[in-house]
Order: C-alpha cells, then sequence, then structure tokens
C-alpha cells in the first residue's frame, strides 16, 4: 500500500513555519501569531505540488536547549515529526541571521533520516537576497530565499522538495498492513488486544515495536476464502489533559498519534457506560485528519441495555459526520461480538485501498448527476479516481467554484453508498474542464 510522503517544516519560534505552511496549502490552517511559540502542536495537512501529494506537518518552535516546560514538550512533538519525515524543511529569519538555535537546530537535523531543504524567510524582496549567504554557516546546503507572507520564492522552495521526496508507490516495509487499536485510558484497549490475538491464535510472529509502533504481534483473518494478516498495535490511551503533561502519559499521546498515522486501519475503542464524550471525538479527529480508515467499538455493551447501545449508535451518527463510521457493539471482557471486529478491520482495510476503471467512475457520477443535478449553469463533464489510500476522485466541471459544498458532499455520499466506503476518508476535488 502507497502512503504520501511526509513534508516537515521546522525551526526556531517565530521564524515563519505556519506562514510558510498556510502559503502551501492555500488556507488559513495554521494559527500565524507574532508571540512565540503559538504552535505547540504538530499538525497534519493533505497537500500537493506539481501533480505530487505529500503530507505537510506543521510543527512548535524547536528549541534544543529547553529541557523542561512547555518548550522542551512543543520542541520534542517537532522532533518526533522530525524522525518520520522524508523531506524537512528548516525556516531560519533573515532578519535576525543566523543564530545559536538556528546551529543547534542544524546540528539535530543531521541525524535525522530525511533530507533536509534549509529555507531563509523574511525576503520580501526578490531583487536583494544577499542576507541569505550568511546562513551557508549551517551546513545545510543552498539557503533559498522565500518570503512566505508574499509567496516569493515557495514555488522554488517546493520543487526542490519533490525532488527529494522518495517514490510516491512505496510500499510499507514488511507489506503487512497496521490495525491501531486506540481510545481512552481504561476503554478496554489491552483486554481487547489479548482477547483477539488469543481467539484467532494466529500470532504468527512477536514483532519488536520501533519507535513508533506498539506492535504487539501478528493476526489473521480469513474472508472469502482469501487470509487477510495484520501488525496489530497496542497504543496506551490518551488522557484529556495528555498534551499538557511530561513523562508517561505524554509519550503515550505521541506514540498513539503515530500509530494512528501509520495504520491503514484504526479502530477507536469506546465505553458504552461512558457514552461519546469529547475525548471520543478528540481520537476520532485525529485519524480522519491522518486519513486511516475508521471503525468504532462500543465496548462493554454487556453493561448496558440494547435501548443505550441504540442511543451511542445514534449520537455517533450525528457527530461524526464527516467520516461516518461504521460501528460494533462488543464485550472484550466475555468476548461477545469480538469475532466481527477482524472481520470490520478487512471491510475498511479493503475500502481504504480501493481502486475503481475510470469508465465506471465517469458513469457512476453521470448517473449520480442525473439523479439530481448540480446548480443551473454548472456542468459536471467527466470523473475519475486520482488515488487511493485514502480513495481520491477528482471532478471536472465548466464552472468548479460554483460547485457548493453541501453538492459535493451529496457526490461523496454517493460514493460512499455505492461502494461501501463508510469509515474512510472520501477526498473529493474539482478541477476546470476547459
Amino acid at each position: 500500500m502507497s502512503r504520501p510522503p511526509v513534508v516537515a517544516v521546522v525551526g526556531a519560534p517565530n521564524v515563519g513555519k505556519s506562514s510558510l505552511v498556510n502559503r502551501i496549502i492555500g488556507r488559513r490552517q495554521a494559527v500565524v501569531s507574532g508571540e512565540p511559540g503559538t504552535t505547540r502542536d504538530r499538525g497534519y495537512n493533505p497537500a500537493e505540488w506539481a501533480g505530487r501529494e505529500f503530507v505537510l506537518v506543521d510543527t512548535g518552535g524547536m528549541e534544543p536547549a529547553a529541557k523542561v516546560g512547555l518548550q522542551s514538550l512543543v520542541t520534542l512533538q517537532a522532533a518526533v515529526a522530525v524522525d518520520e519525515a522524508d523531506v524537512i524543511v528548516h525556516v531560519v529569519d533573515s532578519r535576525v541571521g543566523p543564530t545559536e538555535a538556528d546551529a543547534a537546530i542544524a546540528r539535530e537535523l543531521r541525524r535525522a533520516p530525511g533530507r533536509v531543504v534549509l529555507a531563509v524567510n523574511k525576503l520580501d524582496n526578490p531583487s536583494d537576497d544577499t542576507e541569505r549567504y550568511g546562513f551557508y554557516s549551517l551546513g545545510e546546503g543552498e539557503p533559498h530565499p522565500i518570503s512566505a507572507l508574499h509567496g516569493i520564492g515557495v514555488g522554488d522552495l517546493l520543487d526542490e522538495v519533490i525532488s527529494l521526496l522518495p517514490d510516491s508507490e512505496a510500499e510499507q516495509e514488511d507489506g503487512v498492513p497496521r490495525l491501531a487499536i486506540v481510545g481512552r485510558p481504561n476503554v478496554g484497549k489491552s483486554t481487547l488486544l489479548n482477547r483477539l490475538v488469543d481467539a484467532e491464535r494466529a500470532v504468527v510472529s512477536e514483532v519488536a515495536g520501533t519507535t513508533t509502533d506498539a506492535v504487539a504481534g501478528e493476526v489473521e483473518v480469513g474472508t472469502n476464502g482469501e487470509t487477510q494478516r495484520y501488525l496489530v498495535l497496542d497504543t496506551a490511551g490518551v488522557g484529556r489533559a495528555a498534551r499538557k503533561t511530561r513523562g508517561v502519559p505524554y509519550y503515550s499521546s505521541l506514540r498513539t498519534a503515530e500509530a494512528i498515522r501509520r495504520s491503514e486501519v484504526s479502530l477507536l475503542l469506546m465505553d458504552a457506560v461512558d457514552g461519546l464524550v469529547a475525548g471520543d471525538l478528540r481520537i476520532a479527529r485525529q485519524i480522519e485528519d491522518s486519513g486511516s480508515s475508521c471503525g468504532v467499538l462500543i465496548n462493554k455493551s454487556d453493561l448496558v441495555s440494547q435501548e443505550r447501545v441504540r442511543e451511542i449508535q445514534g449520537h455517533l451518527l450525528a457527530r461524526m459526520t464527516d467520516l461516518k463510521p461504521p460501528a460494533l457493539s462488543i464485550s472484550a471482557l466475555t468476548g461477545a461480538g469480538v469475532e466481527k471486529v477482524l472481520p470490520l478491520a478487512t471491510r475498511l482495510h479493503t475500502a481504504y485501498n480501493l481502486r475503481i476503471s475510470t469508465h465506471e467512475v465517469a458513469d457512476f457520477v453521470n448517473e449520480v448527476v442525473g439523479r439530481n443535478a448540480p446548480p443551473k449553469g454548472v456542468k459536471i463533464r467527466y470523473a475519475t479516481q486520482t488515488g487511493s489510500a485514502p480513495p481520491r476522485f477528482t471532478l471536472f466541471a465548466n464552472r468548479p467554484k460554483d460547485l457548493p459544498d453541501s453538492y459535493l458532499r451529496y457526490v461523496e455520499n454517493s460514493l460512499r453508498e455505492r461502494y461501501d466506503l463508510w469509515g474512510v476518508s472520501v477526498r473529493i476535488r474539482v478541477k476546470s474542464s476547459r
């Protein structure tokens, strides 16, 4: 399965990282402020340049000397982004020149697995970029002059970035898809993991975890005469205050975020007694932002009435309107319903990697348009699938800007109904047919 490459934007506080991210993704996603340290958490954003798709990661300011306090946690977040990135854009501020913080970050980046591109920001006069030359001292090669605020030089910077991206068809390192079991603390994740492994009796091998994957082992499930194996990732619970704490809770939240991002399928385990709470929705949002497919497991259903389970399922439909994940009621403790978990994972994995022929997509979208025409004067002339994992589609219309979001949601829901894409991020964009 191909995964989009990752580009991390890092640097000292207040050098313009979020402004650059906003410029690249074309919308005001990251918070921009003159106050250093405004961005504290990594933000994952789908991006594209010259036909190459990648994940752009915005990070908080790095201060390698910070050992305690909030800034040390921000630096840790950025360090995690660096470790997973294929290309790292190191942003520096031309107005203050090379600083000790820049030099310390450059030293850290020399140990990073990804390629480093140096971006000298706030060079607002394209006819005078002499201030960039002092940054050769960082030892990171050519200092690329840019103005994130005005967009100057950003295109040339992105040309360099995509030239360094790995082959987009690179496979998972071991060829086995990953299944993450995630949720708040004490919802029964480890109990479910043990039940899955013991019930299936299909632990092929004990696989050592990496720094980001808490791999518990392999399971396999047979459906329709075929066998599918999964690496199951067990993660510590993500508590409400995890990002504000130090030590084990904070590291656990990082590991969970990485497990979600690296998994094709994420199963969100929630507590039937507690019902759907804000913490569940935060994790669901993480899953959606990562592009992973999502299923919901309502655990401890043996402790509540069926009416309560139906009520929770109604809340899921009302609150998780973007992913529309399928849900199962289970009891990890007694084993009730657990036999349906891995078949659900396989169903989500199949939908996540769905490929449809261009002819079939075009015919189906024509059928959808025939049932409910777009606004007057707008013609959808053609449709095709432009990617998978998750499925991505492109519509070609004569007036793409006049297609409202409500109509695109109608097309998206029609695709979900037809191809069983519940729990998968269906991404649709519109291009001009002229």
